[in-house]
């Protein structure tokens, strides 16, 4: 909702500009199609207008105003980790792409647990906190991030057979660079469209608010992606879909300049084939399987050291290949109206590891990952009453160096929800998921280079983690409230997620383990351990309201997690809980509602419940600018510039500060006929 008028209705392109702002749909909390802010959960969709409007130089960008939603970053890296509520790292965020499992991984000091993503090509973004979404698949107890990326019909307008979209956007300021992308789509007739599109991005080094030079960060992408759907009529679609990217950049192992340099070239694919089947005269078939395998591979040569290490090679190739398949059946019984969703899900990660020079090979152990999992949910819809219950059944089987291990478990989940008044719904929700354990934190083994060579410990005994959940929330929906076609839209959550048997990393360094000294770090170690219980409490909501000619939001989240430590026994704050934020936005549209012009305002507190080893954050203010002229239904120019007061600030487990104030301008056309 802080990105715009809001998350929770905005409008979408192509389209005239006086179009009344529509409430977005979600899946991702039911496997059920739901408006957003009908959803007894605690969600957010950002459409294609608020994506391209931000023309982010990452996906964090665009996350980061979420309430409860962040990503942790290394600025010389253009991968994205997503933390929800506190939760992160080796899938406890499912991050999928048109339903493709995202699990690329690799271990160092950054996070374990990325995705690469080129902004150009999405349509939506539809995210789910906590595990109230265990439908949705194996692992989530953190949340899930769908990303969807535009169809043919995103370009076609009804009645025409052929149709370009063309955009580029300037960047200018502490960041300079060039993104540029194009699509193309065919209606060959009204069984079979087609959709093809490139895109470029070039940015370079940029600096921080104090006008400090941050090497490496910059970034050269090309990307591509194309869809084939198949109407043959009666209510089936095939949907055959595929995407690659190519990044070329340049990093530090750590971060931070003082570590070994490495050139990267890195290259991302994904294919999907999706099959839907649902008419309006059978209530019992609402079908949808989805097919995928998409591919990481990071290949890195290095830059700095002696003549004899110069240009070493070394690799990184996790294959994700799965499948998903649901149905909803829907049965009226009076005033009462049952919906019942079942399905099951699959996923196989292969990861591959080549290091004949070093050990990365150990750090991130090649390695087979197989998770599976069934649900079935009932959600029943009664005058003021919902009821939403579900259980899922998961199990995974993991091998590799020699090692195995295998478990499973039944996770159920209810849901109550009751609207006293129209227009306010209030739920509460017990949920619980469930997360097996990675390849790296199973197999991890070997030694740390000099001088800390302390030693990797494999654990084939680690448990699964197990969430369990409690979330109360309310959702507040009004139209026409002050004035006729304005909106109010509001949700508000407090939830608890107690995990047990929360998977960590424990280190036992002697004193001077890391000096440049024979033996300083003999006997100290690092492993992956069972904590026996973790908790996260916190809150988030979101109010918008929309007048047509002025439109206004907030947005705020504040969670406190803690963990058992293993090594003390003692109560420590956990390392990924991200400090209290609230973002406030705002806006004026004039002439007809062409001309749109905005603010954004976060304010981000410090971080100092921090355990030993990290470094806590300072608070910090910032101020966006945004605006668009709609010229056209199909042609509109844009501006945006983020930081305006060119603060020097570093997000909390950030490894370098962000950019200072950067201004982007561009504009986007679309041709049909």
């Amino acid at each position: 909702m802080a990105l715009g008028s809001a998350s929770v209705f905005a409008q979408t392109q192509p389209a005239p500009a006086q179009t009344v702002p529509q409430d977005e749909i979600t899946v991702t909390a039911t496997k059920d199609q739901e408006r957003a802010i009908d959803a007894l959960a605690s969600v957010n969709v950002v459409n294609r207008t608020e994506i391209r409007q931000l023309q982010a130089q990452r996906i964090g960008s665009i996350l980061n105003q979420l309430p409860n939603v962040e990503t942790n970053e290394n600025q010389r890296d253009p991968a994205t980790a997503i933390n929800i509520r506190g939760l992160q790292d080796f899938g406890r965020v499912a991050v999928t792409v048109d339903g493709a499992r995202q699990n690329f991984q690799t271990s160092g000091h950054n996070a374990n647990g990325v995705f690469y993503l080129d902004p150009a090509f999405l349509k939506s973004i539809d995210i789910t906190r906590g595990p109230v979404a265990n439908v949705y698949g194996s692992g989530a107890i953190g949340g899930v991030v769908s990303f969807e990326t535009v169809d043919p019909r995103d370009i076609l307008l009804p009645g025409e057979r052929f149709a370009t979209e063309l955009g580029a956007t300037g960047v200018f300021g502490r960041q300079s660079g060039l993104y540029a992308s194009a699509l193309a789509a065919l209606r060959a007739n009204e069984i079979l469209e087609t959709m093809a599109g490139v895109s470029y991005k070039r940015l370079g080094d940029y600096k921080d608010g104090d006008g400090n030079s941050v090497r490496d960060t910059g970034q050269d992408l090309r990307s591509a992606i194309g869809k084939i759907v198949i109407n043959p009529g009666n209510g089936h679609q095939l949907k055959l879909s595929g995407q690659y990217q190519k990044y070329d950049f340049a990093a530090f192992g750590t971060g931070d300049s003082s570590s070994i340099r490495r050139q990267t070239e890195l290259t991302t694919t994904t294919a999907t084939a999706k099959y839907t089947f649902s008419q309006p005269d059978n209530p019992w078939v609402n079908l949808s399987a989805n097919a995928y395998i998409t591919s990481t591979d990071e290949r890195q040569f290095r830059l700095t050291g002696t003549a004899a290490t110069l240009f070493q090679p070394r690799s990184f190739t996790i294959t994700t290949s799965g499948f998903d398949i649901n149905n909803t059946s829907r049965f009226q019984f009076g005033e009462a109206l049952l919906s019942v969703t079942y399905g099951g899900d699959y996923f196989q990660d292969k990861v591959t590891t080549k290091d004949n020079a070093g050990s990365a090979d150990k750090f991130t152990p090649s390695g087979m990952r197989t998770v599976y999992g069934g649900f079935v949910q009932g959600h029943l819809k009664w005058r003021m009453i919902d009821v939403i219950a579900a259980g899922r059944y998961d199990g995974y089987e993991l091998s590799g160096n020699g090692n195995s291990s295998d478990g499973s478990r039944f996770s159920p989940k209810i849901t109550v929800g009751v609207t006293p008044i129209t227009g306010i719904q209030f739920y509460g929700t017990y949920a619980e998921g469930y997360r097996a354990p990675s390849t790296t934190e199973t197999l991890i083994s070997g030694t740390h280079p000099a001088p800390a060579d302390f030693v990797f410990i494999p654990n084939p005994n680690l448990r699964p983690e197990i969430g369990h959940t409690l979330e109360g929330g309310v959702n507040v929906k009004y139209d026409d409230l002050f004035m006729a076609g304005d909106k109010l839209r509001a949700k508000a959550t407090v939830f608890r997620n107690d995990v047990d048997d929360y998977i960590d990393g424990v280190q036992s360094f002697g004193p001077l383990c890391g000096a440049p000294i024979p033996n300083a770090c003999k006997g100290s170690f690092y492993t992956y351990m069972n904590k026996s219980n973790a908790r996260i409490t916190g809150a988030e909501g979101e109010v918008a309201y929309d007048a047509r000619r002025w439109f206004f939001s907030l947005a705020g989240a504040v969670t406190r997690g803690d963990a058992d430590d293993a090594t003390t026994g003692k109560r420590a704050p956990l390392s990924s809980i991200y400090p209290s934020k609230i973002v406030v936005g705002g806006g004026v549209r004039f002439f007809d509602e062409k001309l749109l012009l905005g603010a954004r305002v976060s304010f981000v507190g410090a971080q100092n419940r921090v355990p030993t080893g990290f470094t806590p954050s300072k608070e910090f203010q910032l101020v966006d600018l945004y605006g668009s002229y709609q010229f056209t239904p199909d042609t509109r120019a844009f501006f945006q510039v983020d930081n305006l007061g060119d603060v020097r600030y570093k997000r909390y487990r950030d490894t370098e500060y962000s950019p200072g104030i950067v201004a982007k301008v561009g504009f986007s056309t679309r041709f049909g006929s």
